[in-house]
């Protein structure tokens, strides 16, 4: 009982310290401070730091260094979402004009992303058009690229299913259908762990590796960057499943956070149609039209 009464105190404690900043009718947004930024920002150097010693043949360190980075990074996000639907659900600061800045935010940030993704197409476009020292062949040989009707095929049919059932749950949810939104969310991201599970098969049994000059460093960093971000969607997605089951959206509380994370799992879906077509498909006709020359 004791051990009880001290956590409500503590979790009391803390949503008085989220509030005691927040003026309502200010007619502004005023960010309580957080250290979950400059957190996020330490452990995303630390990972970079990590992977550059891996790629220059740092073992240790850089195990060191990309463990440190998941966990500072883990921690960070975890807490920095715990607070921002502690401050939606329980004390009710997420006011039209809140809303309206995290709209923003989130359109900026999927428009940054999408650009972060055309960097690394620019990359892989830059190295295989007009490559004279690889006589103008992408990929170069003898690299012999991946079919793009078998694995990659069926991840496409995967991520589409997973942001088909994604988009019916956000529906299910409007309709004040818990049980079918929780069904199909729960669906969604089945679906989406058997797409990883299926990519890094694909991995395994590749016939190139990320050392195989420009054509497999430039294939790993893309199809990684998307498997990074296919996990950040699926964390989002358990997320919001949880929050469904303790009936965070009841009533007339508003499913914001559920519908921008099926935004952000459409963008994912999106993004992996291009690469699809212009890391899978491109490549293996232009190699098999070389073949057959």
């Amino acid at each position: 009982m004791l051990v009880g009464l001290s956590m409500k105190g503590a979790f009391s404690k803390s949503l008085g310290s989220l509030s005691k900043e927040w003026k309502p009718g200010s007619g502004y947004h005023v960010i309580v401070a957080s250290p979950w930024p400059i957190m996020v920002s330490l452990g995303s150097f630390s990972l970079a730091l990590g992977f550059i010693n891996f790629v220059h043949g740092k073992g240790s360190c850089s195990v060191m260094c990309v463990v440190f980075g998941f966990l500072v990074v883990g921690y960070s996000v975890l807490n920095w979402i715990l607070d921002l639907i502690t401050e939606a659900t329980h004390l009710g600061t997420h006011t039209s004009l809140v809303v309206r800045g995290l709209k923003l935010g989130f359109w900026l940030f999927l428009i940054s992303e999408a650009f972060f993704f055309v960097g690394f197409f620019w990359a892989w476009f830059h190295c295989s058009i007009g490559n004279i020292s690889s006589s103008c062949m992408w990929p170069p040989r003898p690299i012999r690229p991946l079919s793009p009707w078998g694995v990659p095929a069926l991840n496409t049919a995967l991520l589409s299913l997973s942001g088909y059932a994604a988009q019916w749950a956000l529906k299910g949810l409007r309709q004040n259908s818990r049980m079918m939104t929780m069904c199909l969310l729960s669906f969604s991201i089945t679906v989406g762990v058997f797409f990883m599970a299926v990519q890094l098969g694909e991995y395994k049994h590749s016939s190139f590796s990320l050392s195989d000059g420009a054509f497999g460093s430039t294939f790993y960093m893309i199809t990684g960057l998307h498997g990074l971000h296919v996990i950040c969607g699926l964390v989002g997605l358990s997320i919001q499943l949880l929050r469904v089951f303790y009936h965070h959206f009841s009533g007339v509380k508003k499913s914001t956070g559920l519908k921008y994370t099926v935004y952000y799992w459409h963008f994912v879906d999106v993004v992996w149609v291009f690469l699809f077509l212009l890391v899978y498909v491109w490549p293996y006709y232009n190699w098999l039209g070389i073949k057959f020359m």
